[in-house]
């Protein structure tokens, strides 16, 4: 990134220039060409319409996140140990961790096939934060914390709804 003060040549994603302490911070901030991607850009998450999040603890059984993933309708449970996302369990887990002929659901613990210390995102942070954070650690479903009520699972889905009425029409 070059200095717009002195031309020096500084690393990408500097935050001031060594040559010179210039503030580097504000320079080639993207700006939005269209709606699709002004809503990215701005949106905050707490628009999507998360759904609330269901908890279970590290030392319970795996049957139980089955059971009660069914009986809720979703496709994900936090791990919470002492009022705190310590893990996440989604469907995926249990298909490719927990799945198995002669497996005992009851004697596999939550803890065992957890993803533990899961990115988290607040309310605030914006659709493309979210949509980064899911392409980069390539996963689908992201803890959601808010100041005012319990913990909120975003999803994938959840996403692509909110931002498919934004996407440009082909013609």
């Amino acid at each position: 990134m070059i200095c717009p003060a002195c031309h020096f040549d500084n690393i990408d994603g500097a935050d001031t220039c060594e040559s010179c302490g210039q503030d580097l911070r504000n320079l080639d901030l993207p700006s939005a060409e269209s709606e699709f991607e002004e809503h990215l850009m701005h949106d905050p998450l707490a628009v999507v319409g998360a759904k609330e999040a269901v908890a279970v603890a590290p030392g319970d059984p795996v049957h139980l996140a089955i059971h009660i993933m069914q009986r809720r309708g979703v496709d994900c449970v936090l791990v919470e140990e002492e009022n705190r996302i310590v893990g996440i369990v989604t469907d995926r887990d249990i298909l490719l961790k927990a799945a198995g002929e002669k497996l005992d659901l009851n004697a596999i613990r939550v803890r065992d096939i957890m993803t533990p210390d899961p990115v988290i995102c607040g309310d605030h942070d914006t659709l493309a934060v979210a949509l980064h954070k899911m392409s980069v650690g390539g996963f689908r479903h992201l803890p959601l914390v808010t100041r005012d009520s319990e913990p909120l699972v975003v999803s994938i889905q959840d996403l692509f709804r909110h931002i498919s009425h934004f996407i440009p029409a082909p013609f």
